[in-house]
């Protein structure tokens, strides 16, 4: 399998760069293109995430290289039929609310996906697909907001749940989408 880049570097680089959107924003991005193609030209999407740049620079190259690496990583995933899919999300370490917003961002980049790949509003989709994309933007308009009382708790446990709960619902109904819109296709015959 390819390496999955770790959301740290892509961001940096992308930071770097003046990219038009973050790093989780970008995987939701990609995600979108392919649920609603079944593939994505590395160069339109980079084109999407980046948006104008000086061709030739190194930092470009390294953007680049690092987005092929995810694209390739994610096309491996979300064919694999084990299940091993995961979004470019920050760490379980990281602060809560980064989390809630990086989430927020990659639901954000994958409605933003899906129109880049040509579904509209007007598109025929399956039931179950439409009320995903409906709870997905919901999610994109999420934020962690923390009150005084709340910074004071130790215990946040239930947040913690919640957004672990989120965040498997996001993955998988990103991959039953995926299904829907673009049936995994065996190479099998059947005699």
């Amino acid at each position: 399998m390819s390496q999955f880049p770790e959301i740290s570097d892509l961001e940096e680089l992308l930071y770097r760069a003046d990219a038009a959107m973050g790093a989780a924003e970008a995987h939701g991005a990609l995600c979108g293109m392919l649920c609603a193609r079944g593939t994505v030209e590395l160069s339109e999407w980079v084109d999407h995430v980046v948006g104008e740049q000086e061709q030739g620079s190194e930092l470009l190259h390294d953007v680049v290289h690092k987005m092929s690496d995810l694209l390739q990583a994610t096309m491996e995933m979300m064919n694999d039929a084990t299940g091993e899919f995961r979004l470019l999300l920050p760490d379980e370490d990281d602060p809560l609310p980064e989390r809630v917003d990086a989430l927020a961002s990659w639901c954000q980049g994958f409605i933003y996906g899906l129109a880049a790949g040509g579904i509209t509003e007007e598109s025929e989709l399956p039931e179950d697909t439409d009320e995903l994309l409906q709870d997905l933007i919901e999610i994109s308009r999420a934020r962690h907001d923390v009150d005084e009382e709340e910074e004071q708790e130790p215990d946040a446990s239930d947040d913690e749940v919640a957004y672990m709960e989120i965040e498997e619902y996001v993955k998988v109904g990103v991959l039953n989408i995926y299904e829907d819109l673009q049936p995994i296709q065996t190479t099998q015959t059947i005699h």
